[in-house]
Formats: C-alpha cells, structure tokens, sequence
C-alpha cells in the first residue's frame, strides 16, 4: 500500500478490543508504536517503543477506557485521544461489562444468523471489536483533517456496540419504524410470500445459487439440466412470478435442483454458471482459501513462523504507478 500517513506517530495502547485500527494506520504509513506485541493478526507494521514517552509529540493515541483524556491534552494539546470502547463511556451502559459475543448479541446480527428453530449464531472471529477499529480509524482521520484547520487535537469516542449495529443489514430500521424484531431465515431467501434456498449440497462440498424471478437464468438451468430439469422444464417462467409461487411447489422445484447438483462438483456446477450464466458460485472451505494459488497471489495471507495471518488489508491503485 503507498504510505500516506508517513508522517504521523500513532500510540497503541488497545488491547483486543480495536487492536486493527493500528494494523490500518500502520499499512498506511504512519508510524505505530505499542509498548508490548499485540494479537499476531494485527500486528504487522507496528513496532514496539515507550509509549509514554510519545505521548507528549504523538499524533493519535489509540487506546480503551481508563485514561484521563484531560491529562493527555494537557501534555499534548494537539493529541487526537481515540476510545475505542464497548458501550460510549459516559452513556448508561458505559460501566457494563461486555465481550465480543454479547457486543453481538446486542447489537442484532446474531438475531439475522442461524436456522429460525436453534439458538443464533455469531460470525468468526471477533467481528464487534474488529468493526469498532474500523470507525475508530475514520474517526481518527476525520479528527486529523479538522485538527489541520483547527491546529488543536481533540477527543474521539467508539462504541464498538453502535458499530456492530451499524453493520447490520435493515433490521435496526424495521425496528425504529415498526417495533418488530427480525427473525432468523437459515437458509431461505425470503422473497413476497414465500422463500428459496440459498446454500446447496454438491458432489464435494456446496454452492450457492437460487430459484429467483431471472428468466434467462431460470432457463439456462432447465437446459443445463436436461431431462434431469424434470417438472422445471414445463414452468413458463415469463408466465410467473417465483415470490408469488407456494412453497410446497418451491420444495418439490428444489428436491429436483438438489438431486442434480448432488450428480456434480463445484468446478463442474461452476463452469456450468461461467458457460451458461446460471448465477451460482461454488462455496470455499477454510482450508480452500489457505490453498488457493489466486488468493495467495493476490498477497491475501502472509506468513509468520509458519503460520498464515492476513496479508494487506488492501492495495491501491498508487501502488502500480509508484513501482513503474
């Protein structure tokens, strides 16, 4: 990534909780100090130094609840003090103890994850804290363009609760204009009246793909099918409207769908939609991505005592120009 941010010095005193908003400032340029290592994943670029003895000349400080952000701009006037907190730290749920899970749970996309008769699920990995780094990083920038008009550092609080219900999808709206709570799908695209499947079993693992109001999708499946495409090869599919057919003839459409991709393997099913524009994608394992030549071309992971952790967070355009 080019380094734009060359000349800044960032102080990391976070622990878990926002721990990516140094790796993000750091693949930009800026200098990130932290006093001990960090988690591996976030790691990268930053360096290790006395802190406190940078906070009198630094430019952000990265940190979690408990300094006195008074003190700190005190010492240093034109110090932007980022918090990266779980609740606001003066609202009333400041004082509320809080893990990544419950910052989830809260926050209503676990409500969107999982099968409508088992309990939620979460997302891997520590998804709360990581979105929280991300606006904290918007926030310290947006900070830094009004301290260059201002000449004066300022206080910038996180909430990493507001920023996981941000992330969701529509589900903080339909309660804000409702009052109604939104209900796990599993594996149902809800569309008008009734729903289709998303998530397929193949001959070696999954895909992706749905019955949905496409005509030419729809009909490049039946004739990707065959004589397997069944009752599908007599739908006129101008003459409907998927969302309005019933479900119990959807469940019979889609046993027909399923017996056919259970016959192929991803790659045969994806050349399949590449060829004929079917709209379905073939599901990855974990253990497909750490192997794939492709992602590790694109520079996706990079390699530390043998283990892979994330590469670039991202690359830019600059970058090809600067190396020609």
């Amino acid at each position: 990534m080019t380094a734009l941010l060359t000349h800044l010095t960032v102080i990391d005193l976070t622990d878990g909780l926002g721990e990516i908003a140094g790796r993000m400032l750091a693949e930009l340029g800026a200098r990130v100090v932290r006093a001990e290592p960090g988690h591996p994943a976030w790691s990268a670029g930053k360096t290790l130094g006395d802190t406190q003895g940078l906070l009198a000349t630094a430019d952000i400080v990265l940190r979690n609840p408990g300094l006195d952000h008074a003190a700190l701009a005190a010492t240093n006037p034109t110090l932007i003090d980022v918090v990266i907190a779980p609740f606001l730290p003066d609202g009333p749920l400041g004082d509320r103890p809080a893990s990544d899970l419950t910052l989830m749970a809260r926050s209503g996309l676990m409500t969107i994850i999982g099968d409508p008769d088992r309990a939620p699920l979460t997302l891997p990995g520590q998804q709360a804290y990581a979105l929280a780094g991300i606006q904290a990083v918007t926030a310290a920038l947006t900070a830094l363009h009004a301290r260059a008009a201002s000449g004066r550092g300022q206080l910038v609080e996180v909430s990493a609760y507001q920023s996981a219900v941000l992330a969701n999808y529509r589900e903080p709206l339909t309660w804000q204009w409702t009052g109604r709570v939104g209900n796990r799908t599993g594996n149902l695209l809800i569309r008008g009246k009734s729903g289709v499947r998303q998530i397929w079993p193949c001959a070696d693992g999954f895909v992706t793909w749905a019955l949905v109001d496409n005509q030419p999708m729809m009909r490049g499946m039946v004739k990707a099918m065959g004589e397997a495409a069944g009752p599908l090869a007599q739908v006129d599919w101008e003459a409907i409207l998927v969302a309005d057919v019933p479900r119990e003839t959807l469940i019979e459409w889609e046993g027909v769908v399923e017996a056919f991709f259970l016959r192929h393997t991803r790659a045969e099913l994806g050349a399949m939609s590449q060829q004929a524009g079917l709209g379905l994608s073939w599901i990855d394992t974990p253990q497909d991505a750490l192997d794939s030549p492709h992602l590790a071309a694109r520079g996706l992971w990079r390699d530390e005592d043998g283990v892979k952790l994330p590469g670039p967070l991202w690359v830019s355009s600059l970058d090809k120009e600067d190396a020609a």
